[in-house]
C-alpha cells in the first residue's frame, strides 16, 4: 500500500466513524423524543381520567 492508498483508506474510515457518530446521535434523539411522547401521553391519560372522575361526582 502506498501513501495515497493509506490516506484514502484513512479518509474512508473517518467518514464511517462520522456516519456512526451521527447515526448514534439521531438514535439517542429519537429515543428521547419517544420517551417524552410516552410521558406526555401518560400525563394526558391521567388528566383525562381525573376529568372523567370529577364529572361523575357532580
Amino acid at each position: 500500500m502506498n501513501i495515497t492508498q493509506v490516506r484514502e483508506h484513512l479518509h474512508r474510515l473517518i467518514d464511517e466513524v462520522d456516519d456512526i457518530y451521527v447515526l448514534n446521535g439521531l438514535y439517542r434523539t429519537l429515543l428521547s423524543d419517544k420517551r417524552q411522547r410516552e410521558d406526555y401521553e401518560k400525563e394526558q391519560a391521567r388528566s383525562d381520567e381525573k376529568k372523567q372522575t370529577r364529572g361523575r361526582s357532580h
